[in-house]
């Protein structure tokens, strides 16, 4: 995948609670991801490993992001995006965005 090439992904919201994880505050691993660091809200996005951890991501309407993260059902051409707030994920819902890879 090159550089400033847009690509189409199917993006979901997660959250680092028991409704995206399985995890609540107080469990050892709670909020922190594949690459061993804390979930940041506009920072944090799981990505399939065909994109490396450590990319950084501008996706369009939304800014530049992180892959810190993995996730069972991130697939090639799918991404979870990190949200603080569950409410505010449950309104991102699922949806189409484009991105492209700035930096890896």
């Amino acid at each position: 995948m090159g550089s400033n090439q847009w690509l189409t992904f199917d993006a979901t919201a997660y959250t680092a609670g028991p409704e995206s994880t399985g995890k609540s505050p107080g469990d050892a691993d709670y909020g922190i991801t594949a690459s061993g660091r804390h979930v940041r809200e506009n920072h944090t996005i799981a990505c399939p490993k065909s994109i490396a951890l450590d990319t950084r991501m501008e996706i369009e309407g939304l800014g530049v992001r992180t892959c810190d993260d993995r996730g069972g059902a991130i697939t090639d051409g799918r991404l979870d995006i990190y949200f603080e707030d569950v409410a505010d994920a449950r309104e991102f819902g699922r949806r189409t965005v484009r991105a492209r890879i700035i930096e890896n």
